[in-house]
């Protein structure tokens, strides 16, 4: 049958067969690029955070670990380089707990937090540059590609980082203008 074909014949059937065949791969393509596109859309993403600030006349550090995806992320491995390390003569906390999380899942939106350092008793050494690596697994439910690894990695300014105060302000000078309005209406009122 093939042998008896014109060159009419053929266009005709290669025109047809080809735009079958571009519409039916095109369909493939966007599909993979959906399945993608809602996978990340469902991917947990987990961040570790620092924090310092005072409360009740103490200076408090704390380490936050956080999923702020939608998705269950499995804690494979913590990094945190230079490690935390305690002043002379202070007490311990133990700051370093977090690089011990392993198959450890973090559900959306949960977190855990440590405190590392409170008030002159138990202070830590502050550095410029602390990078931290988080490699974490997302489980999808679908058997293909049903598990995705993720690896983060970003650095912390320890020394520089924002200190907030009990009231949820970062700075001293809002704060000590806040404190001298204060004084103002006081003397005002004397």
């Amino acid at each position: 049958m093939l042998r008896s074909f014109t060159v009419e014949n053929w266009l005709t059937f290669l025109t047809i067969n080809l735009s079958v065949i571009t519409s039916a791969a095109s369909f493939i393509i966007s599909l993979w690029f959906r399945f993608v596109d809602e996978r990340e859309k469902n991917r947990p993403i987990i961040f570790i955070s620092f924090h310092k600030y005072h409360e009740n006349g103490f200076l408090n550090t704390e380490l936050k670990i956080k999923n702020y995806g939608v998705g269950v992320g499995w804690i494979k491995n913590i990094e945190i380089s230079p490690s935390f390390e305690v002043e002379e003569n202070s007490k311990s906390l133990d700051p370093n707990r977090f690089t011990e999380f392993k198959n450890f899942p973090l559900a959306p939106q949960q977190e855990i937090s440590f405190l590392i350092a409170v008030g002159k008793d138990a202070a830590i050494k502050y550095v410029e540059n602390r990078h931290f690596l988080i490699e974490y697994e997302a489980h999808f439910s679908t058997r293909l590609f049903s598990k995705q690894t993720y690896v983060d990695n970003y650095l912390i300014d320890d020394k520089n980082y924002p200190k907030t105060f009990s009231d949820g302000h970062y700075t001293e000078e809002y704060r000590l203008k806040q404190i001298n309005e204060t004084l103002k209406k006081i003397k005002k009122i004397d």
